[in-house]
């Protein structure tokens, strides 16, 4: 199994939120959620583009060429909305309309990982920053004051399960 994990690292593609909009999220976490849940630590808020699973580490520097090479330009975006999702459990923020922008990353994205030969989702991409995980029914809360995020960098993410922060980027681009 060592030799396994030692061959592949966990990875998706994200946008990382800088520091502002981190504490914000922080912040409507602390005065809304209990220890009855499992909180997503505040250095590891993000929002998933597309998750790759298990990447042979072979692999990895075509998604560097990626990353490094598919247009960016800036994102706004505003977190306002707060949704839930019973089956697996999970609480959110994110925009309660899609950025034109955001989608058209999206896309190149995945158009970048097919070509690649890697795997991506077939539903609708929903943006959202997951918040808390094992929340077992929809609770009762305040609204989420809109957070205007000027999206500045993407990110290609290792998941490091055991740990906290849970998530490392191992690689940074900036967005415009």
């Amino acid at each position: 199994m060592g030799a396994l994990s030692a061959a592949t690292r966990r990875l998706f593609f994200a946008l990382w939120p800088d520091d502002a909009i981190r504490q914000a999220l922080f912040h409507w976490q602390v005065h809304n959620l209990t220890s009855a849940v499992r909180w997503t630590h505040r250095t590891d808020l993000h929002m998933t583009l597309h998750f790759l699973g298990q990447v042979d580490v072979a692999r990895i520097d075509g998604l560097l060429e990626l990353g490094a090479g598919v247009e960016r330009s800036p994102i706004a975006l505003v977190l306002d909305e707060i949704g839930y999702w019973p089956r697996p459990q999970v609480l959110w923020a994110g925009p309660s309309s899609m950025s034109g922008e955001l989608g058209a990353l999206h896309a190149r994205l995945g158009d970048g990982l097919r070509a690649r030969g890697f795997a991506t989702e077939v539903r609708d991409y929903r943006p959202h920053i997951t918040l808390a995980r094992k929340v077992r029914e929809r609770p009762d809360l305040r609204p989420l004051e809109p957070l205007s995020w000027l999206v500045s960098e993407l990110a290609l993410v290792e998941s490091r399960a055991g740990t906290a922060p849970m998530y490392r980027p191992i690689a940074r681009w900036p967005l415009g």
